[in-house]
């Protein structure tokens, strides 16, 4: 994937990723209604729904990157072939953080801090391990079907622990922009899913990109 050629891309292909960021948004939009605030509802919602939305806009990114052209037809056809694989991958994160929120629950309520430190250390390491790792987990997996399972995990995590801030700007990047639609309007939310595809893009395969060739 050529970074140059996903910049040129992106007006071209405008009314694909306009389309594909209403998509996640729509989606986006179940779990704020169904089970406002942080739960394991709302996880297991944005792991069925946004995650399968947010990776077939990634993938149509690193096509954009890959062959300078993309489709609404293109995005879904990838959203309804990508999306168990999408759901398998998403839950990892979903379920390390609502692990952390049952930890912060019960120290809350029972105060034992000292009992309950290290399971909440746990828990809170893995989710802000697990998030970013999914991130470029989706991303790789969706542009490369053979890798699946541990190998695919452990090239994510090698990508973030190579370059974690490149990582961090694409998340980032969603925080800013849900506080800005927070501060300002909500319609601002439709404009933030494809820059944060594009940032989250261009961090996985930049970072691949640096790897060294694997010797035969």
């Amino acid at each position: 994937m050529s970074p140059r050629r996903l910049l040129r891309g992106v007006w071209p292909n405008l009314p694909a990723l306009l389309c594909a960021s209403v998509a996640v948004c729509v989606a986006a939009t179940v779990p704020v209604l169904v089970a406002p605030g942080v739960n394991p509802v709302a996880g297991a919602l944005y792991a069925l729904l946004v995650a399968p939305a947010a990776t077939a806009l990634a993938d149509t990114v690193t096509r954009i990157g890959g062959t300078g052209r993309a489709t609404v037809r293109g995005f879904a056809a990838r959203l309804v072939r990508l999306w168990p694989f999408a759901v398998r991958q998403a839950l990892v994160p979903a379920v390390a953080a609502v692990l952390l929120l049952a930890a912060l629950r019960v120290w809350t309520a029972t105060g034992s801090m000292l009992l309950l430190l290290p399971s909440v250390a746990l828990t809170g390491a893995a989710t802000v391990l697990a998030v970013p790792a999914a991130m470029a987990a989706l991303i790789l997996g969706a542009a490369r079907p053979a890798l699946r399972g541990r190998r695919l995990w452990v090239t994510a995590l090698h990508l973030v622990a190579r370059r974690p801030v490149r990582f961090a700007a694409a998340l980032c990047l969603v925080l800013l922009g849900v506080w800005a639609a927070a501060s300002w309007s909500a319609s601002l939310l439709l404009l933030l899913p494809a820059p944060a595809a594009i940032v989250a893009v261009a961090a996985v395969w930049t970072t691949a990109a640096e790897l060294p060739a694997p010797h035969h």
